[in-house]
């Protein structure tokens, strides 16, 4: 049996070969499934790949290696292929649309426009923070009785951010205290993202009380956080933050949490931020690339990229050496499950934002999410009306991987799903078109990913 025999015509957009750290690295697309080569089979899945004749691929690596081990290799192979592990066959989903089963699960609540800092690299417009600074209660149960109207699940999220939530907490445990007592009969998750400097012991008794995540924001080492988080007099923040953090880790006793960051084209070097957070005591932790205009200082360039990859993998070593020392510290985009999920329409449709994913401004206006709030071309509606724009809502519904031209062939598309919608229209106001280098930082991350995941294999391989 042959490669080519299941494969596309675009063999690349199936099998993803890259080398990090010594490592020869195949990704069957399709399947989820890694596989770390030996020279051999790299060599000879390389040349089958850029030819696209098996024959030919196995005279090639004939002549630079013995050819019975390449015989054998090439055996190996096929075997893999029968297997349905490399070069498997995809299913037809380029006429996929998300069904309108697919409703609404989920509300981001800008409960409080206003900010007690003035992060340089903030993508909230100044105009849309000074307008209608904090939710008041009226909108705030609007907003639950619209998305109570609107679901059909039983399992519902609502995220509190802002600005600042907690300069709004009274809002907080009024939007809590009402899920409950409207939704008896619903599942709530509630998370907050912030800042840290206003988390008291009652916010923090009142998160553990119902099961809150908290997304805690901490760029890392104190000259990279002081850099950008800074007060709205230009103050240095990186100590209280770092006060607050530890004294949540010192308490968090099975608390969801994730320590998040922002790096920018400055701090390259982000591993280092990481194992600055690690050794706060944080075991979950994310770096987010900024968002910028490509003119900032700091927003991230074509140039950056070779650096940036070579950052995700010797952020994948330091993760592994942690664990070899007996600590596990979790970094929120290695966290890939190849084999057991997403869903389908998670996998073409990335966030769900615009339909399944909304967000609700101080003033009740409804948008695709927190990205888009401000932008009046964006505005879908709000929670007294609902949904006005309908044919815009169609549009964020149809903008899946199949409909986008430079994701149908792209190896990362299924880890992905088409990238995020804010991105696209920042950089071509076109939902369909994503920012090509945020694809780019977005492959690192995944390769990043999946040498953090041989790495652990062979670690655990080795115990």
């Amino acid at each position: 049996m042959q490669p080519q025999a299941g494969v596309a015509a675009n063999r690349r957009a199936d099998v993803h070969l890259f080398e990090a750290g010594g490592f020869y690295l195949a990704f069957d697309v399709n399947s989820g499934s890694l596989h770390r080569l030996d020279e051999p089979a790299w060599f000879l899945l390389q040349s089958y790949l850029e030819g696209g004749d098996w024959r030919q691929a196995c005279a090639e690596a004939a002549l630079r290696f013995d050819p019975p081990e390449v015989e054998e290799t090439a055996a190996e192979l096929q075997e893999l292929v029968a297997e349905g592990v490399l070069f498997a066959a995809g299913e037809e989903w380029e006429n996929y649309t998300p069904g309108e089963g697919l409703g609404l699960k989920a509300l981001c609540l800008n409960i409080a426009h206003d900010c007690n800092l003035a992060c340089k690299y903030c993508f909230v417009p100044g105009e849309v923070r000074r307008r209608e600074r904090t939710m008041p209660p009226e909108v705030i149960a609007e907003a639950l009785d619209f998305l109570l109207r609107e679901t059909p699940y039983e399992y519902l999220t609502v995220d509190f951010f802002g600005g600042e939530p907690l300069l709004n907490f009274e809002g907080i445990k009024y939007a809590v205290d009402y899920a409950l007592k409207m939704g008896k009969e619903k599942k709530w998750k509630f998370t907050v993202s912030t800042n840290t400097l206003l988390l008291g012991e009652e916010e923090l008794e009142f998160f553990r009380e119902h099961g809150f995540s908290l997304v805690l924001s901490c760029d890392g080492r104190p000259e990279v956080h002081d850099s950008y988080r800074v007060t709205p007099g230009g103050g240095n923040t990186s100590r209280a933050v770092r006060r607050s953090l530890e004294r949540f880790l010192a308490g968090v006793g099975g608390a969801e949490y994730y320590v998040r960051g922002t790096y920018t084209r400055h701090n390259l070097d982000f591993t280092r931020d990481v194992l600055y957070l690690a050794g706060l005591g944080a075991e979950s932790i994310s770096l987010e690339p900024v968002v910028a205009s490509p003119e900032a200082d700091y927003a991230l360039r074509e140039e950056d990229l070779p650096a940036l990859r070579e950052e995700y993998f010797r952020l994948a070593r330091a993760l592994v050496e942690l664990e070899e020392q007996g600590r596990r510290v979790n970094f929120y985009h290695f966290c890939l499950d190849l084999q057991g999920g997403p869903c389908v329409a998670k996998r073409l449709t990335g966030c769900g934002a615009g339909y399944q994913y909304l967000a609700v401004n101080p003033l009740g206006e409804i948008y695709p999410c927190h990205q888009f709030d401000g932008r009046p071309e964006y505005l879908l509606g709000d929670v007294r009306r609902g949904i006005v724009a309908t044919d815009l809502q169609e549009r964020f519904r149809g903008a899946h991987i199949y409909r986008k031209e430079r994701c149908v062939n792209c190896w990362a598309r299924f880890l992905c799903g088409g990238g995020c919608h804010a991105q696209a229209s920042y950089h071509s106001d076109d939902l369909l078109k994503p920012d090509p280098l945020a694809c780019r930082v977005m492959q690192a991350r995944l390769e990043g990913a999946l040498y953090y995941m041989a790495l652990h294999e062979e670690l655990l391989g080795a115990r």
